[in-house]
């Protein structure tokens, strides 16, 4: 257990007696950091940097991010997050639309005002994710919009995992739903 801090600390004060960054202001308040990211106290905010919070800190909505061939598996995704332990509201764009199409400018509006909504983007990665140019704008304008970042391997899927995922340090959980929380709270506690 961590002690208490006073929601006056500053997050650049937390950042260096924890050697962590939280991609905040460093005059950033903790009080402030908490509610914007939904956690109720430090401990729980660290618990989470570290994929150690197995719970939602508080309800979370997120946007997916897949491949639309994995539409199945993201389907079953969807049905798991009907589990009571997973307090998710999800976005997801489902789109078979090519991204240099004439819709694409369209598209891309849509999908960015709904990743806007959300604290996380969840990237659902399946044999053949690696390789869309959709599922790699969605990552960047996740990234670009300050948003937490997370990958989660679908069922039995070996593909590689997409490159920003990789260069961001985003967490990755398997088929797991202790592990997905985790991940999901990780990614809520880093976003920048």
């Amino acid at each position: 257990m961590f002690r208490r801090k006073n929601d006056n600390t500053k997050i650049g004060t937390i950042e260096q007696q924890y050697s962590i960054c939280l991609n905040a202001r460093a005059d950033t308040l903790l009080g402030n950091l908490l509610d914007d990211r939904g956690f109720d106290s430090l401990s729980q905010l660290l618990d989470a940097y570290y994929c150690r919070l197995t719970y939602h800190a508080r309800r979370r909505r997120a946007f997916l991010s897949f491949h639309a061939e994995d539409e199945q598996q993201v389907d079953g995704f969807c049905l798991m997050v009907k589990n009571s332990r997973l307090d998710l509201d999800i976005y997801d764009s489902g789109l078979q639309t090519p991204i240099n199409s004439k819709k694409a400018t369209y598209v891309k509006k849509v999908i960015r005002a709904m990743i806007n909504r959300v604290p996380v983007v969840i990237c659902l990665i399946g044999n053949g994710t690696v390789w869309r140019d959709w599922v790699d704008w969605e990552l960047n304008i996740a990234r670009d919009l300050g948003k937490g970042i997370c990958g989660v391997r679908l069922k039995g899927s070996h593909g590689q995992i997409p490159p920003l995922l990789k260069e961001t340090g985003s967490p990755v959980a398997k088929w797991n739903m202790t592990e997905i929380i985790a991940t999901i709270e990780c990614a809520a506690a880093k976003r920048s």
